[in-house]
């Protein structure tokens, strides 16, 4: 992605016109990551030395399971920190809080028989109200992340739902520490995330209900100079979470492009959203021709405000199948929508994230094995597809259909003179 090396910049000297949009998945996660460094490097770390101690250790693994039993939580495993998993950490930090009574057992007896200081360590970050909430603070921000990422890590067309997701989930961020009257009627690029006279004071900040309430539970025990270095600890990650929210998706020209393309949602058709495409389609030169735009926006406009009645059944449809519907229209023989469709049919084919791709990558691994590294490429394409293919049926009663039948004999199937001339040629 790089402006003067990268394949981007060498890209852009080949199509100047080139559509450029960074995998949104990676970037929901850098800023994520971004954010966590606002926090003590002590809380990934206990998360690290409670894994470490239990689960590298059998025996360790079955008293802790004994612990489990007598304080009566699910006996799940504890997790490990993982540094390229971009959801892991959501999942560490809820399986800790979910086993903490039983933690904070097994690591006092562990303190007391092993005598080693990890144990030691481990127990006094147990017994610090503020390091729970920490991870109580983490169990609740996370999730505001994550389920943007994994929103985006689906296969089917998301590309017109990025705008308004992630306008969404940046308002949501900065209702948490901006004031109210800051965020009413303005536009999300002109508010300033770094201006404290924009900040909420420290103690009205929300950080979570389960932050809230073991803080009631513990007040007493809190020293005042440790409740303020977590107030604003976790106010500056909420302000870097916004900040590179803000760099990575709203204040470039990806953020007005990804707004354009909402008009590929069967909903904002019905309801004359935009008035015009040019402004869509003056970005993709490559897919229409400025020739042809008035045409263009006189199809936009008869499907906008025209009732259709063949489509009025997929007003609530996913894009491809409306618009598919829309390329099917016809006047006599003639399409009716010809510009129209095949312009937004060539969008839909913009990736939202690159994690389709990557799962691609890992079936890859699972198929070509070290006892299967000879595989050719048109043998594990094949294999891909299949798998695909057999993706939602049952694959004991699965039945190719004539075309398929028909396909493969065209190109697996050899004639009898090739047979005959390939035996033959072993004779021989």
């Amino acid at each position: 992605m790089g402006d003067k090396g990268g394949v981007k910049a060498l890209l852009l000297q080949k199509v100047p016109a080139l559509f450029v949009q960074g995998c949104v998945c990676h970037s929901i996660a850098l800023c994520a990551s971004n954010a966590c460094t606002e926090l003590p490097n002590s809380i990934e770390e206990v998360a690290r030395r409670i894994y470490s101690y239990i689960m590298n250790s059998p025996k360790r693994l079955s008293e802790f399971a004994e612990f489990q039993k007598f304080t009566e939580v699910q006996p799940h495993k504890i997790l490990h920190p993982s540094c390229t998993r971009w959801l892991s950490l959501e999942e560490v930090v809820k399986r800790i809080l979910e086993q903490w009574p039983a933690l904070t057992l097994y690591f006092t007896s562990a303190a007391l028989e092993d005598g080693m200081a990890t144990a030691s360590e481990v127990l006094q970050e147990l017994h610090n109200p503020i390091t729970k909430m920490y991870f109580a603070f983490l169990s609740f921000i996370l999730p505001a992340v994550n389920r943007l990422n994994l929103e985006f890590q689906a296969t089917s067309l998301k590309i017109h739902r990025l705008h308004t997701s992630i306008s969404s989930s940046f308002k949501g961020i900065l209702s948490y520490f901006i004031k109210p009257e800051k965020l009413k009627n303005k536009d999300l690029t002109q508010i300033s995330v770094s201006d404290p006279s924009s900040f909420i004071s420290l103690g009205d900040i929300y950080r979570g209900a389960k932050t809230e309430s073991i803080y009631l539970e513990h007040s007493a025990a809190i020293a005042k100079r440790d409740l303020e270095q977590f107030q604003i600890k976790t106010l500056n990650f909420d302000v870097t979470l916004s900040r590179q929210m803000l760099k990575r998706f709203l204040s470039n020209n990806l953020f007005s492009n990804l707004q354009l393309l909402e008009a590929l949602d069967p909903v904002n058709v019905f309801q004359g959203k935009p008035k015009s495409l040019i402004p869509l389609a003056v970005k993709f030169p490559n897919i229409v021709d400025e020739r042809v735009y008035e045409e263009l926006n006189s199809e936009w406009r008869e499907l906008t405000i025209g009732e259709i009645p063949a489509l009025k059944d997929k007003r609530v449809s996913e894009p491809e199948k409306f618009w598919h519907a829309v390329s099917q229209e016809r006047i006599g023989d003639s399409p009716r929508f010809p510009n129209l469709s095949n312009f937004m049919l060539n969008l839909m084919s913009l990736p939202h994230s690159s994690a389709a791709a990557e799962r691609i990558f890992s079936l890859v691994t699972n198929i070509k094995t070290k006892n299967r590294s000879r595989l050719k490429t048109d043998t594990l394409n094949g294999l891909l597809h299949s798998k695909n293919l057999l993706q939602d049926v049952d694959c004991r009663t699965w039945q190719p259909t004539p075309k398929l039948i028909d396909k493969m004999n065209t190109k697996w199937v050899k004639s009898p003179a090739e047979v005959s001339q390939e035996v033959e040629d072993t004779q021989f």
